[in-house]
């Protein structure tokens, strides 16, 4: 009786667990299923148009079914996109439910502008410290805010580079705040490492550490001091000696090769950290908006991106077009239906020799019969350009007061 009682139980258990099993694997099967295919080839090709890097926008838009309609979901920051989907597809499906939201966010109010508030503000792929690392921003550096999320701050840069920011590294702003902290003078920092004080007193309290670009209003002069302020209202003393007015410091850039090789080796030793982009890290491409912005000049954020601005330098019979100050890219070239890739970026210094962030920022050359020759690199070594001459132009931004 036991032994026959024992059998109906483990009968009726996998009973209710095969059901279970298979109304799992059809409720799966149901949420992978790709609804209204032809809506879904739209959206990506409205997505090719408007956001072909995903780093410049927002286009997040899926289609989903409601009650046997087709619907549209998600964001874009870009409002000319949703019209141009929305018009391609209600010509052939007019029922179409629109859902899309366009960023800023309205739940954002009039304050979609921030400030970074730190030294250098983290930003990252995603709304949570354990996403990837994007980019940084520098103190006094503005952005738009297009999303909020648990502490977070979906921003688009100066540059125009969308990420997320720690709520807590920023100050939020509306537009007439924006405008004033804009419009005010500032004091830039020009050393590459050093502290603000909360008092005109270089061995007192400190209130924060600052890195070369660092922006501050200026509030007036005390002694070897500068009066500052932060975007957040905190007042505090900076060293005459080791910032400038910032239009004092943009009349006395000398930008010419030599003085582009000079400020790149100055960095040099400064370990590589991926997503850095300041005089405490820097990764490839952070270490080449560096020196550039040394110069009073914003470029774009990534190597892939860098890539494609500036004169190109033909470098397809050799070494020889290369001048200082060029930059090196490395990578794969186009090859039948494979695009080109861009994986690095370097700084010429002439005679074969380049710098680079690997590992730490280091010299290395392209000539094998030198010690310490980059065999690696140097095999995909696939274009340059040059910046000198056409500051003003796309991605080759002047600073301005704020880095764009």
């Amino acid at each position: 009786m036991s032994a026959k009682f024992n059998d109906m139980k483990t009968q009726r258990f996998f009973l209710i667990f095969s059901f279970t099993l298979s109304v799992f694997l059809s409720y799966g099967q149901n949420e992978n299923k790709v609804v209204f295919p032809e809506l879904n080839a739209l959206v990506d090709a409205v997505r090719a148009q408007y956001v072909p890097d995903r780093r410049d926008n927002v286009y997040e838009i899926s289609v989903t079914e409601v009650s046997g309609k087709p619907a549209l979901k998600g964001a874009t920051s870009v409002a000319e996109a949703k019209v141009d989907l929305l018009s391609r597809i209600r010509k052939i499906r007019p029922e179409v439910i629109d859902n899309i939201q366009i960023l800023p966010d309205e739940s954002l109010g009039d304050q979609i502008y921030a400030v970074a508030n730190v030294s250098v503000a983290d930003l990252r792929t995603g709304s949570s410290y354990a996403d990837e690392m994007a980019t940084q921003l520098l103190l006094g550096s503005p952005m738009q805010i297009l999303q909020s999320s648990s502490g977070w701050y979906r921003v688009r840069t100066p540059e125009r580079y969308v990420a997320w920011v720690q709520r807590g590294t920023v100050k939020r702003m509306n537009q007439e705040a924006l405008n004033q902290w804009i419009k005010a003078p500032k004091v830039i920092f020009t050393d590459d490492y050093g502290f603000a004080c909360e008092t005109p007193d270089e061995n007192g309290q400190r209130s924060s550490d600052l890195v070369f670009g660092n922006l501050l209003k200026w509030e007036g002069d005390s002694g070897r001091f500068y009066r500052v302020s932060y975007p957040d209202g905190r007042g505090a003393y900076v060293l005459k000696s080791q910032s400038c007015m910032f239009d004092d410091w943009k009349n006395s850039i000398q930008l010419t090769e030599e003085s582009i090789v000079e400020k790149a080796l100055k960095l040099k030793g400064i370990p590589y950290s991926w997503g850095s982009a300041s005089t405490k890290n820097l990764d490839c491409s952070g270490f080449a908006k560096t020196v550039y912005l040394k110069h009073g000049i914003v470029l774009k954020r990534d190597a892939s991106q860098q890539a494609y601005t500036g004169i190109p330098v033909d470098i397809s019979k050799g070494y020889d077009n290369l001048r200082p100050g060029d930059l090196m890219f490395f990578g794969k070239a186009a090859e039948g239906d494979r695009k080109e890739r861009v994986r690095h970026v370097a700084i010429y210094l002439g005679n074969k020799e380049f710098i680079h962030a690997s590992g730490y920022i280091r010299i290395n050359s392209l000539d094998p019969a030198q010690p310490h020759y980059d065999e690696g690199n140097t095999v995909e070594f696939i274009r340059a350009s040059r910046i000198l001459g056409v500051v003003g132009t796309e991605g080759v931004w002047e600073h301005t007061g704020i880095l764009h």
